[in-house]
């Protein structure tokens, strides 16, 4: 999974564009490292590649969020916590085919402020049956809680299909929890039907096999890295930012109608 692309000087946004999305497509995420963007030339980029997102989120827009590791309390989804595994589009109900991360500020500890890509197309191939079985057989809710970010949802517990399929290709659909000990939370999640021990570690269980080495790429970011991410092929989420750590990435999230 994954391909890495040479920075060429001279290249136009429009030509980066064009390439990064073959390469994502292909290859479940695309990374170019040494790129200077600003906030218009980021826009740009999001806006040569495809179409945006239909907004539905309480900050930013579709062609640029800015994810800048906030220390107020209230922010989860653009905060300093982790992020548990999770495709983007899912609680709002909107399809996202590829998600841009540009890294404009980034110092951290090894370990914090890291995204995490699972290939989650062969780890559904050679998930265990006692994890598949669940998602065959059982619907999962989700509870979201930051209401601020996501202020068009449900406010009581409301189901979504575990799997997704556009037609280009059917993949899950699906959030993993947040850790125990964390009580900032975007969103909860459980089976439905399961008693919330058995629910609480099928989840535990899922997670850690969609992050397995086998399964799910770490990058550690570096300012001016540019990382497009295809969502249908893959589930994504971060590591912590430590106390001291800076962590400003734009972020934008596309649609594409000649992808189906």
């Amino acid at each position: 999974m994954g391909a890495v692309l040479p920075a060429v000087p001279g290249t136009s946004v429009e030509d980066l564009a064009r390439q990064t999305k073959q390469a994502a497509l292909h290859s479940g995420c695309a990374l170019v490292r040494g790129l200077t963007l600003d906030e218009d030339a980021f826009r740009l980029l999001v806006r040569s590649l495809g179409d945006t997102v239909d907004h539905k989120f309480g900050e930013g827009q579709s062609d640029l969020l800015k994810l800048n590791a906030s220390r107020d309390e209230g922010k989860v989804v653009t905060g300093r916590g982790p992020l548990p595994i999770h495709t983007d589009g899912l609680l709002v109900g909107e399809r996202v085919d590829l998600i841009i991360l540009y890294a404009a500020e980034f110092s951290d500890v090894p370990g914090s402020g890291e995204t995490y890509v699972s290939d989650q197309l062969t780890a559904w191939a050679e998930m265990p049956e006692h994890l598949r079985r669940v998602l065959d057989e059982y619907e999962i809710e989700y509870l979201v809680k930051e209401r601020g970010y996501f202020p068009t949802v449900p406010e009581d517990w409301y189901t979504i299909p575990a799997t997704r399929d556009y037609g280009r290709v059917k993949s899950l659909n699906i959030a993993t929890a947040f850790p125990e000990d964390f009580t900032n939370r975007s969103w909860e999640v459980r089976v439905k039907g399961l008693d919330r021990e058995r629910s609480d570690r099928f989840f535990d269980e899922l997670d850690a096999f969609l992050r397995s080495e086998r399964y799910a790429y770490t990058h550690r970011w570096e300012v001016g890295d540019l990382l497009i991410i295809d969502n249908q092929r893959t589930l994504h989420g971060r590591t912590a930012i430590s106390a001291g750590g800076t962590r400003v990435l734009f972020r934008g999230q596309l649609t594409l109608s000649d992808a189906a």
